[in-house]
């Protein structure tokens, strides 16, 4: 097994499965609290999670994935909009790792990275349209076709505070997204997460 493929696997890999471990469509916005202020923030060990504007994190959708935590975000007005999740690895999962496209894209190009992110025991077709640097983030925009269904994704692989991060965005089912919004909103997610975490 190549070095690639180990870190893949050990650190990464639930990360990047968000395609298969999101939320029903059905979640709906966060539930008011503190006088009917808002929850935009959700403190997971010592990070704290925020969705671009207008999303909020969802506590009860947290999920323990192996060695990483998953969270799912919605609109905070409880209307629908767009599938957004985080999950974050383990203290320490990102160390060493030097999250860069030249890097990482090669890797996502061949059959042994397109199974990683298609998932173990999945046979759905999976096409990586483009591996991109945003603010020391990587940024996938992926295909998914399953039963004949295509749908589009973008996923987010970032560090903060020596843990690994993956944030992941894609329409609601049988909707669709413009290449220009799924960047946008994919762009405004890792912003969010580095200034709620002071980077």
């Amino acid at each position: 097994m190549s070095a690639m493929s180990t870190w893949i696997s050990k650190a990464v890999l639930f990360s990047l499965l968000l395609s298969g471990c999101v939320m029903p469509d059905g979640t709906g916005g966060t539930q008011a609290s503190n006088g009917g202020a808002e929850r935009q923030v959700l403190l997971f060990a010592d990070i704290n999670l925020a969705g671009p504007a207008g999303y909020c994190p969802l506590p009860d959708t947290q999920r323990l994935l192996d060695d990483a935590s998953f969270v799912a975000f919605a609109p905070c007005n409880g209307k629908l909009g767009a599938v957004l999740a985080a999950t974050v690895g383990s203290d320490g999962s990102a160390a060493g790792i030097a999250l860069k496209s030249s890097t990482l894209e090669p890797y996502f190009n061949t059959e042994e990275g397109k199974a990683a992110l298609r998932g173990e025991g999945s046979r759905d077709g999976i096409s990586v349209h483009e591996v991109s640097d945003y603010k020391e983030a990587v940024v996938l925009r992926l295909t998914r076709v399953a039963q004949n269904k295509q749908s589009d994704s973008w996923r987010a692989l970032m560090q903060i505070n020596g843990r690994l991060v993956t944030l992941s965005v894609r329409p609601r089912q049988g909707m669709t997204m413009s290449t220009a919004t799924g960047n946008r909103m994919v762009s405004r997610f890792v912003d969010a997460m580095r200034k709620a975490n002071g980077q």
